[in-house]
């Protein structure tokens, strides 16, 4: 009878210090939280400019050859494939069709990012070929098209401004995705395009040549044997107020 009355004794007790040492807890947590400061906000980002742009003129069979594709982006985008560089998201550079033309809308997660992204179509068993389009900036750093673009990487033309500083305006560039580099092929200083003006951009192949061309004039050529075959496309940097218009793909 002793020992019964002693256990429940000792249990009262062990419940009592536990009550106590819960309400000590709780009330030292509460002031605690009382006294931490407002968390702040997330960071947000100012909305890009937008621009009222004025639809592309006409080209029609630039290199009078035959067209494997043509898209004046009056549809939809279900022929079309985002390829994004250093951009470690789930999601994709955001691209989307407006009035006619598409454009390069912002990057992943709606964030503008300084980072290549491309839109791409086309077969990759195409070899030589030729591509055409026409590119608007608003505020993009550069334009430009892929080509021969498959798992193993991408050739680019990529144009810069006129008159822009540190660096060449054009240059002829090979992307390895293995590797993650840009490796330049050929470079030049040219008049390169001018804001908020289109500029119609080709890039060309045959056999183990690459061809720029500006405005219908070829400005640079490289030769490289790494990539045989592959999509083809339009390049910027995901960061928005870009758009292309007029893509034509021939033999």
């Amino acid at each position: 009878m002793r020992r019964n009355i002693m256990g429940s004794l000792c249990g009262l007790l062990l419940l009592t210090t536990a009550i106590s040492a819960c309400g000590a807890y709780t009330s030292a947590q509460q002031g605690s939280l009382g006294e931490l400061p407002t968390a702040p906000p997330a960071p947000t980002y100012a909305p890009l400019p937008t621009e009222v742009v004025q639809g592309a003129p006409a080209i029609e069979n630039p290199n009078k050859a035959p067209e494997l594709f043509r898209s004046t982006f009056d549809g939809d985008l279900s022929q079309w494939e985002v390829i994004d560089v250093w951009m470690n998201s789930t999601e994709k550079s955001k691209w989307a069709i407006k009035e006619g033309r598409v454009e390069q809308v912002t990057g992943p997660e709606g964030w503008p990012a300084v980072a290549p992204t491309a839109l791409v179509t086309g077969d990759k068993n195409w070899k030589d070929y030729s591509i055409t389009a026409q590119g608007y900036s608003w505020g993009n750093s550069v334009m430009g098209l892929v080509g021969r673009v498959n798992e193993n990487g991408f050739y680019v033309v990529a144009v810069r401004p006129a008159g822009a500083e540190g660096g060449k305006t054009i240059t002829i560039q090979r992307y390895d995705s293995k590797t993650e580099i840009f490796t330049q092929l050929a470079a030049i200083n040219d008049k390169g395009w001018n804001l908020k003006t289109w500029t119609t951009l080709g890039l060309s192949f045959k056999g183990t040549s690459i061809i720029a061309t500006l405005d219908g004039v070829p400005v640079l050529e490289a030769q490289d044997d790494t990539f045989s075959s592959g999509q083809t496309g339009v390049y910027g940097f995901a960061e928005g107020m870009l758009a292309f218009d007029n893509v034509i793909v021939q033999e």
